[in-house]
């Protein structure tokens, strides 16, 4: 005996926010809109309005209004919130910019003004409370200035690795002050050299990784820094596999500290544009990082940088498959592959000025096909 199924008709324009039915709500080719017993939000409804949908249909029947807690909007917050750092961002900049000049000239480190630096990265990140801003913060950065700019935003990356893998503040304050000198050396380092519009030739490689040796002279010999904060300017570049340098130390030879100063090192160097090649996407960065992380880098640590960071990373652009573009702005720990993401073009390249912000880890229908470069958008 054949059984037919009468399906209720009911006008998008007709919806409310908190309405219940009593069995499933479809739209368009049967597409799931809510399950049964189950309030339709407003993002659902402003969802089918911008798909061109008119009517839902549901064989069930209209059970209650509920009041219902709509999520919060963050669609613009991680943005908003980041250029509001950008008078902070740039004070941190010119103020380690500083220090390493005065070193250059003086050879003197003051510790209250790198303390000043390691306080108000501490402060800040305390005061606004979301990770990713700062992620975004260090992704969207202006490298014009590149040494000072690299250390910022390492040590920016450092403490909240730091901080996620739960160091408490006496560790992420030694954390930081060595992040912050990591790269002291590099005043030694002649400008012709770190400013070649090509690439290195082993020479002048051999000469920049004295920067490691240098900086721990400078930071603990010269300036009576600790030991441990030196340690990170000296191993730094050493690797898990011990291929790093200067002493080929392996595993647990190297300092905790320089194992993450290795990883949050080699991440931003990748993402930043230098005058001999293209700065990578931050996908291709992690995917580049987690090639090698079970033989370059902690792989204890590398667990959590992954988790913290996601596979997309906050500020990078991705292709959905609806050929839609988004960009990530937030990330999703329990599903890496899954972020937060905010669309900026529609599916025919149109430019998407309040895209609708999507939590891909709800909307099982779509997935990231691919990372999508900055200069690609629009023409995708």
């Amino acid at each position: 005996m054949n059984f037919e199924i009468k399906m209720n008709r009911i006008p998008v324009d007709e919806l409310k926010p908190g309405m219940v039915f009593t069995r499933k709500v479809f739209g368009d080719d049967y597409e799931l809109v809510v399950d049964a017993n189950t309030p339709i939000t407003s993002k659902d409804i402003d969802r089918l309005k911008k798909r061109g949908v008119k009517f839902v249909e549901t064989a069930g029947e209209l059970k209650e209004i509920v009041k219902i807690k709509e999520d919060v909007v963050i669609e613009n917050s991680i943005e908003v919130d980041t250029k509001k750092l950008d008078s902070f961002y740039k004070s941190l900049v010119s103020s380690i910019e500083s220090i390493y000049i005065n070193y250059k000239v003086s050879k003197e480190i003051i510790p209250d003004k790198v303390q000043n630096v390691v306080d108000s990265i501490l402060s800040k990140i305390k005061e606004v409370k979301d990770k990713n801003v700062f992620i975004n913060l260090v992704h969207v950065s202006d490298a014009s200035k590149y040494l000072p700019t690299h250390v910022i935003n390492v040590t920016i990356l450092g403490v909240l690795l730091g901080m996620e893998i739960g160091f408490p503040e006496q560790k992420i304050r030694l954390l930081a002050t060595g992040l912050s000198l990591m790269d002291i050396g590099m005043v030694y380092i002649p400008m012709g050299i770190l400013e070649r519009e090509s690439k290195l030739t082993p020479e002048e490689y051999n000469k920049i990784k004295t920067h490691t040796v240098l900086g721990y002279k400078a930071v603990v010999q010269e300036n009576n820094f600790s030991n441990e904060v030196g340690r990170v300017c000296l191993e730094h570049h050493e690797r898990w596999d011990g291929t790093g340098y200067p002493r080929k130390l392996e595993k647990f030879q190297i300092s905790e500290y320089a194992r993450i100063a290795a990883i949050v090192d080699t991440y931003e160097a990748m993402i930043r544009k230098r005058v001999y090649r293209d700065k990578m996407m931050s996908f291709e960065a992690m995917r580049t990082i987690l090639a090698e992380g079970s033989t370059k880098f902690d792989p204890d640590i590398l667990k959590v940088f992954t988790s913290m960071m996601s596979i997309y990373p906050v500020g990078s652009y991705v292709m959905l498959n609806t050929r839609s573009i988004a960009k990530v702005i937030s990330s999703d720990p329990i599903s890496p592959f899954r972020p937060v993401v905010k669309i900026v073009y529609d599916e025919f390249g149109t430019k998407v000025e309040d895209g609708e912000t999507i939590k891909l880890s709800e909307e099982l229908n779509l997935f990231i096909v691919k990372p999508i470069k900055e200069e690609e958008l629009g023409k995708v």
